[in-house]
């Protein structure tokens, strides 16, 4: 009887430890799970991080998307309203802010980070504290990027006020925000448009334009902001190899541009609402009145256009680039129509409503 109990004992011990045995998890599953898990949360710390090129060509590591910005400079923030991006936006400076109008009173007192990208409020970035400040190259970058580094906030260039920048400009910013698609979208309304500028006027004589900027003899010449917006549009710049922006008013009679562009009153700046029919007159008088300019074939013809402040900035500038295209070259170019572009600019990509009368003489929707 003994050695019967004893027997079964041992047969009992043997089954409890195979039992035991076969409900411990192999080793090598445990090792190849932990695995798993590890690498997955590398994946994700990776996707939650991007590594972006700026403007001038530095490197910078932000999140992926950027969901809290603040913003210097209002070409920036049109592009950025314009890939649907703005909610993301937290802070603006100055300028933008008091275009109300613009942004239908988004942005607000609190918002505002500095007088201008010259002129930045570290301060209030601080404590708004964005995961980005975007600005433009001619903007304090460099000291910005000392300010804020021991924040974590970074500091990313865009100068999305060259007109030959837009298309990096659109990716960089798509980029930033997780926009990708809407940005490819925004590029190739406008570069379409331009390209086919560029083959209806392939091998066409340049028409000789003279472009002014607000005050009297302040004009273009490359390296300046509005180069490119004259030089897409077709136009033989007739200060293109002049050493300085200013020039005298009698270089301008001398070399007798057959064409004159003009953006603004010298005391007028950016604004949703245009000019009015008086206010452009005064303009075009205070031209044709200068000394000796009613000998200027220009004048004479009166092949003038002007433009307001707020029209021709849209798209950096390539909003201009089409009304200029079109008032110098209008039986070459029959596929554009720049106040079409104009109104998609305003409804489709500031979600404002169109406004007429930013440009004198006015363009209809068939021009």
């Amino acid at each position: 009887m003994l050695a019967f109990i004893l027997g079964i004992s041992v047969l009992s011990g043997c089954g409890t430890e195979r039992t035991s045995q076969s409900d411990q998890p192999d080793s090598s599953v445990l090792s190849a799970s932990a695995e798993t898990s590890e690498n997955e949360t590398d994946k994700s710390a990776e996707e939650a991080v991007q590594t972006v090129t700026d403007s001038i060509g530095r490197q910078v590591e932000i999140p992926n998307p950027v969901t809290k910005a603040v913003v210097a400079n209002a070409y920036n923030t049109e592009i950025i309203n314009a890939i649907d991006a703005l909610d993301c936006v937290t802070g603006v400076d100055y300028n933008i802010y008091q275009d109300k109008e613009s942004w239908k009173n988004r942005f607000t007192e609190d918002m505002v980070i500095g007088k201008s990208q010259k002129d930045l409020n570290y301060e209030k970035i601080i404590e708004l504290n964005p995961e980005v400040l975007i600005l433009t190259g001619n903007g304090t970058y460099e000291e910005a990027e000392k300010q804020l580094e021991p924040f974590g906030i970074k500091v990313i260039v865009c100068d999305a006020y060259y007109t030959d920048q837009f298309e990096k400009s659109c990716d960089l910013l798509g980029q930033i925000f997780g926009k990708q698609e809407n940005a490819d979208e925004l590029k190739h309304y406008f570069i379409d448009k331009l390209d086919y500028i560029k083959t209806q006027l392939r091998d066409v004589e340049k028409k000789r334009v003279y472009f002014e900027y607000r005050t009297e003899g302040n004009t273009t010449i490359p390296g300046n902001f509005f180069y490119y917006m004259v030089e897409y549009s077709g136009a033989d710049n007739i200060f293109k190899n002049a050493a300085n922006v200013q020039v005298e008013s009698e270089a301008v009679v001398s070399a007798n541009p057959q064409y004159i562009v003009k953006v603004s009153a010298p005391d007028v700046y950016s604004s949703y609402y245009p000019p009015t029919a008086e206010e452009n007159q005064a303009i075009k008088a205070e031209l044709c009145q200068r000394p000796g300019w009613d000998e200027i074939d220009a004048v004479k013809n009166d092949n003038i256009l002007l433009l307001s402040h707020y029209v021709h900035g849209g798209a950096s500038k390539l909003v201009g680039t089409m009304y200029i295209a079109k008032f110098l070259y209008p039986e070459l170019l029959p596929d554009l129509h720049p106040e079409q572009v104009f109104k998609d600019w305003l409804e489709k990509y500031q979600k404002l409503d169109y406004i007429e009368g930013h440009t004198y003489p006015a363009f209809s929707f068939e021009d």
